[in-house]
Parts: C-alpha cells; structure tokens; sequence
C-alpha cells in the first residue's frame, strides 16, 4: 500500500510547486510597474533644474554697432570665349612648320604656324599680272579709238553732238569692266598667296594640331584648335540672393586665386549673365583679370573673393547665436522670447545682421524646445 501512494504524493507536490512559481512571476511583474510609476511621477520635469526650479539657466552677450566689409566667395573656372580653328584658307602640300604649331605651344601675333607650297600660287599671281596688262593695253586702245572716232564726228557733224555708239562708249564700258576684273583677280592671286603662311593677329595658344610636313591640306579643312590669351575669362556662378548684395558691381574690388597656387591676382566683372542656369538656378559673372600676361588655361578652378560694399552700421554676432535663418532668441525683462532679424552677412563663424532691440541680452547658448515664454536665468554676460 505504501508503494502506491508515493506516486500521488509527487503530483501533488509538483501542483504546488508550479502555482508558486505563477505568484511569484506576477510579483515581479506588479513590483516593477510600481516602480515605473513611481519613477515617472517623482522624475525632474524637462527643462528644469535640480532643485526645481522652472527658471531656464541662458548665457547671454549685449552686442556694439560697428561696422563691416561683406566678402562674397565663389568658385571659378576659366574659359575661352570662343575656340579658333585651325583651318588654312586655301589648299596644297604643308612645306613648313613652326613649333609654335604644336598642342600647348604658344604662339605671337602674325607668327606663320605652317606654310603652304606656295609655288602654284605665285604662277597664278604672274598670270594675273599679265592679264591685267592685257586688260590695259585693251582699255587704251579703246580709249585711243573713241578719241579719233570723237573728232571725225566732230569734223563731219560740227553742229551736232556725237552719239554714244559713234563716241564708242559701250567699247570703253567692256574694256574697263575686263581691267577691273583683271585687277580683282590679281588682288585674290596675292590674297592666296599671302594665305599659304598660315597665322593669327593674336597672341594665342594652340589647344589640338593635326598638320604635318607633307600633308595635303584642303581648304576650309580643320587641322587643329587654337585659342586668344586676350579671350580669356573666369566665369563663376553666384546666388541671385548674394548679387542682389553688390551694388555697382564693375568697380568691386575682386581677388582671385587659382587652384593649387598661393598667388591671387586682381580681376574685374565685366558681365552679368542673361539668365539663371536651369539646374542650379544660379547666375554666371564673367572677369576678366587685369594683367593680360597672366599665363591662364581654360579649365583651370579659381577661387573669387568679391569685396561687396561697406555696412556702415551692424551686430556682428557669432554664428551660435542666430542657428535659424531670420530668427533669434534674447531675454527681455527675464522672459526669452524671439525676434525676427534681418541677416547682412554670414562669415565664417559669425553672423552679420541689422540692428535691434535685443532686450536684455541675445542668448548664445542652447535651450530646449518650448522654452520662448519662459522665465530665463543668465548665468553670466559676455
């Protein structure tokens, strides 16, 4: 009988076990949502201080009117106004080339880059020359004949006036009108002539060259690309809002520096842009530097500081002070409250802006949200 009534012993135990465990469980559970409650109604209230106090603590600074030169800063980059190809005008074998028609070289105004055979056209400058000696043998025989046709008229017919087909005049139109052509084509044979020396009336750079001794040129064919030192210019773009900021904006005073040097030089605006660009809606100013010997290449990034004008009367603040954009905190009569501001200038590290009523004092220290209407505690004045 004992043997069977160990068994019933052990389930019972195990019962009273388990509901043990499911109190204890539910314990825990309701101990730790006392906590949570306690916690939450007996926690610091958001912005306040140890010892509960609603005043916020504000580090504030009382600015002085003084004044400020804005500089404008802006990327570059320098341009070409337009390339220049490097086409011969007439056609025949290149005899001749300068170093001075290689890619990169730089070249003089009138400098013959490469020459052109010039023997075909120096027979067409001969051929020229003799038809317009033709011409004017032709011109004064004709001339010679109508002055004898012009006096038997004259002995014949004293009373009355000559006729333009006895007086010869149509002859001596068509003789004049062949030596004026005799002379043009003169003029084109030297024109080609001269042209065989291929050159520019600039000072220039060539960019690509293709031509070679013993090529065929043809005329009107592009062998290469030259550019205009005179041509160059640095076009930078600029917000609409920092060009409505310069005024008189071709006498302001500009530095530029290129890229990767430490040299800056001066320059001046030549132009605004027409329009704003599509994309970056910004609008384009093109310098041009004011020492035409500067050894420029398009491409190059400059950097552009543009001296704007002088703002006679300002607070300049630091940046910390003003984190919005046309808005700013201050302590007026104890309370912190907002004020709208009008913003000149954004330096590095400061901010510019007009004058105004700051109460006492512009706060430069972080508060919490919702804190515009509350009491506020200056810990000290900068």
């Amino acid at each position: 009988m004992t043997t069977d009534a160990d068994p019933i012993d052990t389930r019972y135990q195990n019962g009273w076990i388990g509901w043990i465990q499911i109190a204890a469980i539910i314990a825990v559970i309701i101990i730790a949502g006392m906590i949570t409650l306690l916690l939450a109604s007996g926690g610091a209230r958001p912005g306040g201080d140890p010892n509960g106090s609603s005043n916020i603590p504000v580090r504030v600074i009382e600015p002085q009117i003084g004044a400020h030169a804005p500089i404008i800063t802006v990327t570059g980059t320098v341009s070409a106004t337009a390339d220049v190809d490097l086409t011969p005008q007439v056609g025949g074998r290149i005899v001749a080339i300068s170093e001075s028609a290689r890619a990169g070289a730089r070249f003089e105004a009138g400098e013959v880059l490469f020459q052109i055979d010039p023997r075909d056209y120096r027979v067409a400058v001969t051929q020229a020359q003799a038809a317009l000696a033709d011409a004017d043998a032709a011109l004064q025989q004709t001339e010679a004949d109508a002055e004898i046709a012009r006096r038997e008229w004259e002995a014949v017919y004293p009373d009355r006036e000559i006729t333009a087909l006895a007086a010869r005049e149509p002859q001596l139109a068509a003789a004049r009108a062949r030596r004026l052509s005799a002379e043009a084509d003169l003029t084109q044979a030297r024109l080609n002539l001269e042209r065989t020396e291929v050159s520019f009336p600039f000072v220039g750079r060539v960019v690509d060259s293709r031509v070679e001794t013993g090529l065929l040129a043809g005329a009107g064919q592009r062998y290469g690309t030259v550019y205009d030192l005179s041509s160059l210019e640095i076009i930078a773009p600029i917000a609409p809002s920092d060009l409505t900021r310069l005024e008189d904006i071709e006498t302001l005073p500009v530095r530029v520096t290129l890229e990767g040097s430490t040299t800056t030089f001066s320059a001046r605006i030549a132009r605004v842009g027409a329009q704003l660009d599509a994309r970056t809606r910004f609008v384009d100013l093109f310098l041009q530097p004011d020492d035409a010997a500067l050894d420029l290449r398009p491409g190059e990034f400059a950097q552009i500081e543009i001296q704007g004008p002088a703002i006679d009367e300002a607070f300049i603040l630091p940046a910390q002070a003003a984190p919005g954009l046309q808005l700013i905190k201050i302590v007026d009569d104890g309370v912190i409250v907002e004020r709208e501001i009008t913003v000149l200038d954004r330096p590095r590290g400061q901010v510019v802006v007009a004058p105004f009523d700051f109460g006492d004092g512009i706060i430069i220290s972080p508060v919490p949200e919702g804190a515009v209407g509350r009491p506020a505690d200056v810990l000290s004045e900068l």
